[in-house]
């Protein structure tokens, strides 16, 4: 008989101190501080990150690190990725939220024969980010690959 897979439970902690008008830092364990702001468009600090901003790098990021772990299981040749994010926040059902974010992924491969890899790795790692599975907004990605020219 099989037994039933387990899985296990992480849990993540910040603190947050308020250091004047609309600024704060934020911090966690062993990582360094971080300022932050409302963002100019509340009132905020412009220059510093804002909870927006750190939202829509998450499903950034989190997409990211999700592809890096699926291609390194399935050994495929990543030359370089970078990815741009857009978050669309706006005044719904009587409150601001963020409505939808748009990834825009830019991957250099070894060949040819990666890319179709490459792009059925890249939808499981969206399908699969535990950041954009965690959100209401609807999250679209919009990927470009290309292959590096043969080196010699």
């Amino acid at each position: 008989m099989e037994g039933k897979k387990t899985y296990r439970v992480f849990r993540f902690e910040s603190d947050v101190r308020w250091t004047q008008t609309r600024e704060c830092q934020i911090s966690a364990p062993g990582k360094p501080e971080l300022a932050m702001s409302s963002p100019p468009e509340f009132k905020g600090t412009p220059g510093l990150w804002s909870p927006e901003d750190m939202f829509v790098a998450s499903v950034n990021v989190c997409t990211l690190m999700t592809f890096l772990a699926y291609s390194h299981h399935k050994n495929l040749a990543l030359i370089s990725y970078e990815c741009s994010a857009e978050g669309t926040l706006e005044y719904s059902n009587g409150k601001y939220r963020f409505t939808e974010i748009t990834l825009h992924p830019h991957l250099m491969l070894k060949s040819h024969e990666d890319v179709e890899p490459a792009r059925a790795i890249l939808l499981d790692a969206h399908n699969n980010c535990l950041i954009t599975n965690s959100i209401v907004a609807q999250v679209k990605i919009f990927p470009d690959f290309h292959v590096a020219p043969p080196t010699g």
